[in-house]
């Protein structure tokens, strides 16, 4: 389970919280020892890879509270581990925070994450999906190393700023605001529509797999992913 924080601006915020699927509701030892967690994600692990009532308390505390001030309307889904407003009180006892919920039903229409960043995050995780498959790459990281290192970058390259009008567009199309936006840029159009084939890394002969939004150097899944090329 993926949960990102965008803000009405058009900003991505600096970290997410990402919830892996395990055998047990948390990592083993020897796991979470051997685990490199990038600095712009929050990692846990549940049995069913959904959120709780522990977990979202570490959403609240770990990714959203470093990054919010005294007064801010956070948008939520209706889910019931994350309703809770003596859960959310807790954290945020300041009556300038305030906490709206999604009604049931409703997320598809009127949820901004939906209606942009999550089609735009999907879209990413596709293209990197086909690139490993169809170059049939050797990974020198296990599965779970691998899924951490990939949400890690599709938020840091959702996170560039040609994507801003993009992130904007959401809370725009559920008519939280009445404005108009500018351009918005696609990822098909920044990060996967590039005319030089191979990476752009010194004496490596691997195809392109995107186009860096924030620096335009052209890379392959080994210096993307595996060498965790972010902009923070």
């Amino acid at each position: 389970m993926l949960a990102p924080i965008t803000s009405a601006d058009g900003q991505l915020l600096d970290k997410f919280l990402l919830i892996l699927q395990e055998t047990e509701n948390e990592f083993g030892k020897r796991v979470e020892r051997d685990l490199i967690v990038p600095p712009n994600v929050v990692v846990r692990a549940s049995k069913s890879g959904k959120s709780s009532d522990e977990k979202h308390r570490t959403f609240l505390n770990e990714v959203l509270r470093p990054l919010v001030g005294r007064k801010f309307l956070l948008f939520l889904d209706c889910w019931t581990t994350q309703t809770d407003l003596k859960k959310f009180r807790a954290v945020f006892p300041h009556q300038d925070s305030q906490l709206l919920v999604f009604p049931e039903g409703s997320t598809g229409h009127i949820q901004p994450q939906d209606l942009s960043l999550f089609r735009s995050w999907r879209y990413f995780h596709k293209k990197i999906e086909h690139y490993v498959h169809i170059n049939r790459t050797e990974m020198n990281l296990n599965d779970r190393q691998y899924f951490i290192n990939m949400h890690s970058i599709i938020h840091n390259q959702l996170s560039a700023p040609p994507f801003k009008n993009l992130i904007k567009s959401g809370f725009i199309q559920a008519k939280i605001l009445n404005e108009i936006v500018g351009e918005i840029n696609k990822p098909k159009d920044v990060c996967f529509k590039f005319y030089d084939l191979y990476c752009s890394a010194i004496r490596c002969e691997e195809r392109t797999l995107l186009t860096c939004a924030w620096c335009k150097r052209h890379l392959c899944y080994y210096h993307l992913i595996e060498d965790l090329h972010l902009h923070l």
